[in-house]
């Protein structure tokens, strides 16, 4: 039988706007009608979007509906202090989320050898995080992404790792794939605010495009399969 994980991300939720926590009840509801229902949810953050403790309960409270266990990872605006990273399994996919933020700062950075430590060898994995380990091309984002030494880092262990099918993030506003150490990386778009493709601003723009989320479905085969399920 397949196996669902969804994805939402970057919610950047606001306590004074009509736009941010309705696109998440949106987004909710959009899982909650996939079939079969995903065994578990990930949220690749940027939560929310001053990082209040009164914006992450909200958060909090329109994620609860979901039928299935939430996974959350921290974004550059969640401003959470402690470390958030962990390993779970969900039906038999391991899922790694890695903590690539730095408080107060809006780039990241990935502990490469925390993660070496939570992998299982051939159990099905499935590492997240909110800070893609890839370049985007676009100036404003690829200032605020990850060392290239860490990305570097990050391509080698994935050559040796072939159980992980997949590395999934946030951070982008857009949904974009690549490879890394011969694995699919994507990235997840926002389920309020998209980022306009345009690779010559300095500074992110916003575009009017609808929100998605991304459903990753492990097939009987063994493949991992990513598709983009528009937000209606």
């Amino acid at each position: 039988m397949t196996t669902l994980i969804a994805q939402l991300s970057d919610p950047h939720l606001r306590m004074d706007d009509e736009a941010s926590q309705p696109a998440l009840a949106r987004a909710v509801e959009q899982v909650r009608v996939l079939r079969p229902a995903p065994v578990a949810v990930l949220v690749t953050g940027d939560i929310a979007n001053s990082g209040s403790a009164e914006e992450h309960a909200r958060a909090r409270e329109l994620l609860a509906p979901l039928d299935a266990p939430v996974y959350t990872a921290a974004g550059n605006h969640d401003r959470l202090g402690a470390r958030h990273e962990y390993a779970v399994e969900a039906a038999g996919v391991r899922i790694v989320v890695c903590d690539t933020s730095i408080d107060g700062r809006d780039n990241g950075s990935l502990d490469v050898g925390w993660l070496e430590d939570q992998l299982e060898p051939g159990v099905p994995t499935i590492v997240a995080m909110h800070h893609p380990p890839i370049l985007m091309g676009l100036p404003w984002l690829d200032e605020i992404g990850l060392p290239a030494e860490q990305r570097e880092a990050l391509e080698d262990l994935l050559a040796r790792s072939p159980q992980v099918l997949r590395v999934v993030a946030g951070h982008v506003h857009r949904a974009s794939a690549n490879t890394l150490g011969g694995c699919g990386v994507v990235t997840c778009a926002a389920t309020n605010i998209q980022a306009e493709l345009d690779f010559s601003v300095p500074d992110m723009a916003l575009a009017n495009e609808p929100p998605s989320i991304l459903v990753h479905a492990l097939l009987d085969s063994g493949d991992l399969i990513t598709h983009v399920q528009p937000v209606a």
